[in-house]
């Protein structure tokens, strides 16, 4: 029996209420590896159906669909990926493809598996903005072996730039049996009577998205002996204030080569089918950025849709978002929505470069007209478009707040989305 095929019947036996443990750790494995995906919304791929989503078995070259009520789609999601106790981060509906390494080597960090020795109960997760942080801490929070070695649960928060810290703790006390915590005068005193009650648990405490050093110090106050707490967040600062070593930190990378066309081929098929070429030099030229592979795949499938017959207009859509501006004044995935409204991508990287001061954020602007492909500078080029007598001190700004990434001799630098970000500040 092929793998497709295995896979298949395991679908089929979970559809009818017949899967067996052997099928959930199947279908488990399949989908941390890329082998089996899940879509929901626009992303439909069966025609004339009222679906609500679809499981995919990927291949090399086709891939075979399952279209999914409702209710079945919620079955798949449970039975596979069992939500753990306490307060979990949203299950990801976005295709999760090329960071089953990725999972490994947070479990490996935890001590969860492997024999490394190089273990901690806290970890940072950082990385460029839509590189997959979110969506990696969803996955992980609902992994088997993570759940067997934090059997009392799981606790969640996303902080955001102002985080209402009060409500978050009296949330997670709620689930910890409490419902006092807005009763306790400031955050330090909740923080103590937390640290109190998860001293006896095992929990993972994953705070999401940190902004703000003293934010994310306060939960390291709350966390128990025996709890495990991740971080995740775009700003190299920030991580290197809450990590007490090198090891206390994962840099989330890009996706690679294979699996960025892999991902492209399911957001996009008819795209890849018609314009593999093409769509190769896309995915180079977007650094295979996960957010932006989700929105050119998105807009690819728009072009498509209409049907114009004019592969002129397709490539020249290509082109536009080789460039960087289509993909960072479109809107940004549907996960990303915030309140009532789903951002643009300019939006999500603005909340970056709005931390800078007016000088900063300008020589960042004045990094992205000057960018050459690839986008790597040396000090003294900086200093000449800067005109300034040092650019250190700038520099390092830039690389704490996540916009420039050094990379060796003596040279930094920009990825791809972000120059285009730089380069609409001018305008």
């Amino acid at each position: 029996m092929t793998r497709e095929a295995e896979l298949e019947k395991a679908i089929e036996r979970l559809a009818t209420d017949r899967a067996t443990t052997d099928d959930q750790r199947l279908l488990q494995r399949a989908v941390l590896s890329g082998n089996v995906v899940y879509t929901v919304g626009e992303r439909d791929v069966v025609v004339g159906e009222d679906a609500s989503g679809s499981i995919i078995i990927t291949g090399d070259h086709n891939n075979l669909s399952f279209s999914l009520t409702e209710e079945l789609f919620d079955k798949f999601k449970d039975i596979i990926f069992p939500k753990p106790q306490g307060i979990a981060p949203p299950f990801p509906d976005l295709v999760f493809v090329g960071r089953d390494e990725a999972l490994e080597i947070v479990k490996e960090r935890f001590g969860i598996i492997g024999e490394s020795g190089e273990t901690s109960q806290t970890l940072v997760v950082r990385g460029f903005p839509g590189v997959g942080k979110t969506t990696l801490v969803g996955v992980l929070a609902r992994d088997p072996e993570l759940i067997a070695r934090y059997p009392d649960g799981v606790l969640w928060t996303s902080l955001e730039q102002k985080p209402s810290l009060m409500s978050i703790f009296a949330t997670w006390g709620r689930s910890l049996g409490r419902d006092d915590f807005l009763r306790i005068p400031t955050p330090d005193e909740a923080v103590t009577q937390l640290s109190e009650i998860l001293q006896n648990r095992k929990m993972l405490l994953i705070v999401d998205d940190v902004w703000q050093t003293e934010h994310g110090a306060l939960f390291q106050k709350a966390r128990g002996s025996s709890c495990g707490l991740l971080f995740t967040t775009r700003l190299p600062i920030v991580a290197n204030e809450l990590a007490s070593t090198e090891t206390e930190i994962y840099k989330l990378p890009v996706l690679e080569e294979a699996d960025a066309l892999k991902l492209m081929r399911i957001l996009a098929p008819e795209a890849v089918t018609r314009y593999e070429k093409e769509c190769r030099e896309l995915l180079s030229e977007i650094e295979y950025l996960p957010l932006g592979i989700h929105v050119a795949a998105r807009l690819l499938r728009e072009e498509l849709r209409n049907d114009w017959g004019d592969e002129k207009l397709i490539k020249d859509l290509i082109n536009d978002i080789k460039l960087g501006a289509a993909v960072i004044e479109a809107k940004a995935p549907i996960d990303r929505i915030e309140g009532e409204n789903i951002p643009t991508v300019t939006a999500l990287l603005q909340k970056s470069t709005d931390m800078l001061d007016e000088h900063t954020r300008e020589c960042f602007a004045y990094l992205g007209a000057f960018a050459p492909k690839p986008a790597t500078f040396d000090l003294r080029a900086m200093q000449f478009v800067w005109e300034v007598d040092d650019p250190k001190p700038i520099v390092k700004k830039l690389i704490d707040y996540g916009l420039l990434e050094p990379v060796g001799n003596g040279r930094f630098q920009m990825h791809a989305l972000l120059v285009a970000h730089a380069r609409s500040l001018l305008n």
